[in-house]
């Protein structure tokens, strides 16, 4: 995607932006490039992307699962202030960029892996594992906004989050595998009424 700003805040300077990770043939970045694009945007924002929101950002790559609030603070210990504040700020912060995006179904936040959409998308959500998956959800969303619009009702926010079971491809056991044979069950004595 492309979008042009006639001035940014951080330079004043004329500035075209790319973001480069969403077109349908993009490959994943690196993580360098991620961060590298998200210290790219704050400066567009004319912020800066301090150490604090730097290491919450490697963290919620790192995890590769969607972390609460609290998770995040945890980590803080030894890098910053350590309060709840302060990782709140740090999250709305990187939600607001667009690198970050909130589970709102899990009250937890999950590294969007390819950085900034201006596609929607949609997260399938592991109600087994706690796993979270982003997947471009154009077609379903801007379905629900039109319809929104015929309706009159002005969206400001659409999240779309499809909960159920991930079978085993987010990382938890399968549901095959969790079924427990009859044989290991043991002789079951139906004339017991305990």
């Amino acid at each position: 995607m492309t979008r042009i700003r006639s001035r940014t805040p951080a330079t004043g300077k004329r500035r075209l932006h790319r973001r480069r990770w969403r077109s349908p043939d993009s490959v994943k970045p690196s993580r360098d490039e991620l961060l590298q694009a998200a210290a790219d945007e704050a400066q567009l924002n004319g912020k800066s992307l301090t150490a604090i929101r730097k290491h919450v950002l490697n963290v919620l790559l790192d995890a590769q699962r969607p972390l609460t609030a609290y998770e995040v603070l945890a980590s803080l210990d030894g890098v910053g202030s350590v309060s709840p504040p302060t990782a709140y700020r740090a999250l709305d912060f990187l939600v607001a960029l667009g690198f970050v995006t909130r589970v709102e179904s899990l009250n937890s936040y999950l590294a969007l892996e390819r950085g900034p959409s201006d596609i929607p998308l949609a997260l399938f959500v592991c109600e087994t594992c706690g796993q979270a998956r982003e997947i471009p959800a154009t077609d379903a969303i801007v379905s629900l906004i039109s319809e929104a619009d015929n309706l009159g009702f002005g969206v400001s926010h659409a999240s779309l989050e499809v909960r159920g079971d991930c079978r085993g491809k987010f990382g938890c056991k399968t549901w095959s595998e969790s079924i427990v044979p009859a044989d290991e069950l043991g002789a079951v004595d139906q004339h017991s009424h305990e």
